[in-house]
């Protein structure tokens, strides 16, 4: 789901239409291998084959060290298991199986021997076999380029990056590889966050910095969510609209925020203080250096305006044995203006029935009867985006 809307970068900053191969002449540019990619549904999405089968779909996922594979899909095509281990991530922890998979093409262009993957039941997307972790695009001098579609591969490494800016100590340490952060800021908070192509929102804040800016228990409008990503569980979270965020030296203006729930263990990260999605990461380009250990991006000038969608209700409901009750109820929504407030029961409604309806397009009604204290109540509104 995209969230973006009504930002835009500050006029100051150039943008690049299209990143150029470095050399002045073929003779003299490096090997490339460019793998076509798309952006789709919030994801970025490619290409690969292992072991001889056709191409599949497959995530570029820049938030995890490790390459997972559906379980079932590899049960299916008959990857052999070499051991297991246990990984976690927003939805906890999992036991996962190892697989050694041999003749891994990326794209149709990039080969390689024989990669590690996990093989897990929560593969993040229906329509995906797996995800591409983020030791290929840190390890190897890279480009991701939302304008051409290419994630461009560059084994003998890479010239100069002009036009680009530098990211401060953007590697970061993670197990036996590495993640890329970058410092943001929101209002008087900053902190380092990573930069997250597998997440879908712009910037999540974990539980520590949801504290530390204070937004949570204030009167800030905001739209109650939840968090997914590997593992079954979820977190609970609340959206906001922040007046700037500042991703290095890059604004945007009126930036939707998610916070997780505040409090020491609710969805923390390790050496960063939350994750920028991909509604953010599209805006750039973004070029590594392995060798020197450095994050380069820049502006690349696409339009995403107008596509900025979220929860109109402001409700979020919960089942409780056969009961539908409501959990949360945003500030400044359709159902807080309507009276409503967690503990409601809905009455007389199916659970999938009210979920589509209020996921509906703004201006569509909402009616249902609730309980409250013993007391029956008659509620009515309209969706709106109301941030």
């Amino acid at each position: 789901m995209s969230l973006i809307a009504r930002r835009s970068f500050i006029a100051s900053w150039p943008v690049i239409a299209g990143l150029m191969l470095p050399g002045s002449a073929a003779a003299l540019a490096p090997t490339v291998f460019a793998a076509p990619i798309r952006l789709q549904g919030n994801r970025v999405w490619l290409d690969v084959s292992v072991e001889g089968l056709p191409p599949e779909p497959f995530i570029l996922d820049t938030g995890t060290t490790e390459s997972l594979i559906s379980d079932s899909w590899a049960n299916s095509v008959k990857l052999r298991e070499r051991g297991a281990s246990i990984i976690g991530g927003l939805g906890g922890v999992e036991r996962t199986s190892v697989l050694r998979v041999e003749d891994v093409v990326i794209g149709g262009t990039f080969r390689i021997p024989y990669m590690e993957f996990h093989g897990t039941k929560s593969v993040v997307d229906s329509r995906t076999r797996g995800l591409i972790g983020a030791p290929l695009f840190t390890d190897m001098d890279s480009d991701l380029d939302f304008v051409a579609n290419q994630w461009r591969i560059y084994p003998d490494g890479r010239s100069e990056r002009p036009g680009m800016y530098l990211i401060p100590q953007s590697y970061m340490p993670r197990r036996a590889s590495y993640g890329l952060t970058t410092p943001v800021q929101i209002g008087d908070f900053s902190g380092r966050f990573l930069i997250d192509t597998g997440a879908p929102r712009n910037i999540l804040l974990d539980g520590k910095a949801a504290r530390d800016i204070g937004w949570w228990d204030s009167e800030r409008p905001y739209v109650p969510v939840r968090a997914s990503g590997f593992g079954k569980g979820s977190l609970r979270t609340r959206m906001f609209r922040a007046d700037k965020v500042l991703l290095h030296k890059f604004a945007f203006p009126r930036a939707l925020v998610t916070l997780a729930e505040p409090g020491p263990r609710n969805g923390n990260f390790d050496n960063v203080e939350g994750l920028v999605g991909l509604d953010m990461i599209r805006h750039f380009h973004l070029s590594t250096d392995p060798k020197r250990k450095q994050l380069w991006m820049a502006p690349n000038g696409l339009d995403f305006a107008g596509t900025e969608r979220y929860p109109m209700s402001g409700l979020w409901l919960d089942r409780k044995g056969t009961r539908i009750v409501i959990e949360d109820v945003g500030n400044g929504s359709p159902a807080k203006d309507a009276g409503l407030q967690p503990g409601d029961t809905l009455v007389g409604v199916e659970w999938n029935a009210m979920l589509r309806r209020l996921g509906g397009k703004p201006g569509d009604q909402v009616a249902f009867d609730y309980e409250r204290d013993g007391k029956r109540g008659h509620a009515q509104f309209n969706l709106k985006p109301y941030l």
